[in-house]
């Protein structure tokens, strides 16, 4: 069985080159190879995908006409919805494991999320239902306890009703066989150990653990637009000012996740780190949609830092009394002196 792994700063160089993942027997990645997916546009349809000869049916599920995505979607606005993946084919093989990747969720408005066995592809002849370990981002997977060749499986995500549409994002789906588990990839870490540009890009064309938000650290060489009627921001950062090697970093937020109100609060040249999840649009690697900044460092020292949402922070003023959140001013963050503007 391969073991679990998990990059760590000292290991980091040797782990990425070096790891032998283990192989999926099946995989199912988007945009697939068939045509129905490319005229999909709604979280109504049933429509079959193809990948490397073999058929899997989707039920509820958005493509968007492969219109610069790699995964789908689904659950809907203002209305409830199961949504499905079925393979239209038996496995030949024992499978162990089925490992789902889940890029975005909104997890209060998923009911539930299954794998559903059968030994016929109407699936009226269940063999298991097996739920999922947790409604998160991430790497999830689900393991039969009755493995054997010959049987079809369904994925299905039971979705409430929500205040928009695409409550789940799904870029792949991998089926393993029984006793070869697949390898799990961490790529968290922390302001302190934040990551280049360079290191960044390394990660997404890896591909590995990719639904884990990260920090990535670089200077601003250029900004597309500072949005104040959104509230957000798209820049590029690269490791050296001036350099023309940089990241998209799309759509973020201001510290602490709080929207940009005005042009200025932004400049090439700034040195930040940047909280977000690591992806490819059209091709290229980028920070995605949803980001925010950790801290900006203006060449005078850092003068705005505010934790991400799930960093932990101690925060006093400077007389001694303990905040929940940075105020503007002084503040103790850490032990550390900050100024928030």
């Amino acid at each position: 069985m391969v073991k679990t792994l998990r990059y760590s700063l000292l290991a980091m160089l040797a782990m990425v080159c070096n790891v032998a993942f283990a192989d999926a027997y099946k995989v199912l990645t988007f945009p697939d190879d068939g045509e129905e997916g490319k005229g999909i546009t709604a979280y109504t349809k049933d429509w079959n995908a193809v990948k490397g000869g073999d058929t899997w049916i989707m039920s509820n599920f958005n493509s968007n006409k492969w219109n610069n995505w790699t995964y789908v979607k689904c659950g809907r606005k203002d209305n409830a919805s199961v949504a499905g993946i079925a393979t239209g084919f038996a496995m030949d093989k024992a499978i162990g494991n089925v490992m789902v990747t889940i890029d975005k969720i909104t997890a209060n408005k998923v009911n539930s999320m299954s794998l559903v066995v059968a030994s016929d592809a109407a699936f009226a002849n269940i063999v298991e239902t097996v739920n999922a370990p947790t409604i998160a981002a991430g790497e999830i997977q689900f393991k039969p306890t009755k493995p054997a060749a010959g049987l079809y499986y369904k994925l299905v995500f039971d979705c409430a009703s929500a205040s928009a549409n695409g409550v789940i994002q799904i870029s792949k789906v991998q089926y393993f066989e029984e006793g070869n588990d697949p390898v799990i990839v961490d790529i968290t870490n922390t302001p302190e150990t934040a990551y280049t540009v360079a290191k960044a890009k390394e990660l997404v064309a890896a591909g590995e653990g990719l639904a884990t938000k990260v920090y990535v650290k670089g200077f601003i060489t250029d900004i597309t637009e500072v949005s104040a009627q959104y509230g957000n921001a798209t820049y590029t950062i690269a490791d050296a000012k001036g350099a023309e090697d940089g990241m998209v970093v799309f759509r973020g937020y201001y510290l602490g996740g709080e929207k940009f109100t005005a042009e200025d609060q932004l400049a090439v040249g700034d040195e930040v780190i940047v909280y977000g999840q690591l992806m490819t649009y059209s091709g290229a690697p980028q920070i995605g949609q949803g980001n925010q900044l950790y801290s900006i460092n203006k060449g005078t020292g850092i003068e705005n830092v505010e934790a991400a949402q799930d960093a932990k922070q101690v925060i006093y003023t400077i007389g001694g009394q303990q905040l929940q959140k940075a105020q503007k001013g002084l503040n103790i963050i850490n032990g550390k002196k900050v100024v928030v503007k």
